[in-house]
């Protein structure tokens, strides 16, 4: 029926139905938001960030004097630690910001962003004990990835598959718990790693710990700290085994 619909249109109508199927094939192909962060300069000096929006809701889009890109948790403690001992306040960005409020905004130009991007790796699978370890900068979509190709299941999630596990653990994104285990994700962490800027030397100005459920009074404040704690560096979840009905 649609070749002979096809077939009685006049040449300049069958080119605007071609315009119009072409433009609903472009609409709906979709890529990843931009990374949040622009600087000026090849080192990453003289930034600005908004989010995955493209912009908050009070229509600005916040300065820093500085973007670092911490690989592993080693370069994270010493950025964390020259900021601490330079008395340069910090704020951690994701790898798309989707954060609606400005919790990334440094408080002024002088501030420096430590953006989580390449903290992307999973550091650790154990099918026996249904967990895994990962980096803060893991997608969700990673996470679930991985955790499926081992017969594990995360039993609730946010909406969107772009989301890192150190931005919705920061936020507390999304759900809440009535009783025992519920529909946020920071209810199935066991324990994270978390750093933390220090003004003594004693400490090296920047110090790892590591917080679990069991022993450690500070653990639910840092599930949902809105990064005022200190930069979460890995995160220790407990899976559901996948059922296959």
């Amino acid at each position: 029926m649609f070749l002979l619909f096809l077939k009685g249109m006049s040449q300049k109508s069958f080119v605007s139905v071609l315009v119009l199927v072409f433009s609903y094939v472009v609409i709906v192909l979709s890529t990843p938001p931009e990374d949040p962060i622009k600087c000026s300069s090849s080192n990453n000096t003289t930034c600005t960030i908004t989010n995955s929006y493209g912009m908050f809701p009070d229509r600005t889009i916040c300065q820093a004097s500085q973007a670092l890109y911490p690989t592993n948790e080693k370069e994270l403690v010493s950025m964390v630690a020259s900021a601490s001992r330079a008395k340069t306040k910090i704020k951690v960005a994701t790898r798309y910001s989707h954060s609606i409020p400005k919790l990334v905004c440094p408080e002024d130009s002088n501030g420096i962003l430590i953006s989580t991007r390449y903290l992307n790796k999973v550091v650790k699978i154990d099918v026996v004990e249904k967990t895994i370890t990962v980096e803060s900068g893991v997608t969700l979509k990673d996470l679930i990835d991985e955790a499926s190709k081992n017969g594990l299941v995360l039993p609730y999630t946010p909406y969107w598959y772009g989301l890192t596990i150190g931005g919705l653990m920061g936020t507390g994104a999304h759900g809440s718990t009535l009783w025992n285990k519920g529909s946020a994700v920071h209810d199935y962490v066991v324990e994270l790693r978390i750093v933390r800027a220090s003004g003594s030397d004693e400490d090296g100005y920047a110090k790892v710990e590591i917080l679990n459920e069991n022993n450690d009074e500070d653990f639910n404040a840092a599930k949902v700290s809105l990064g005022v704690l200190g930069v979460i560096s890995q995160v220790y979840f407990f899976f559901k085994v996948m059922s296959y009905k």
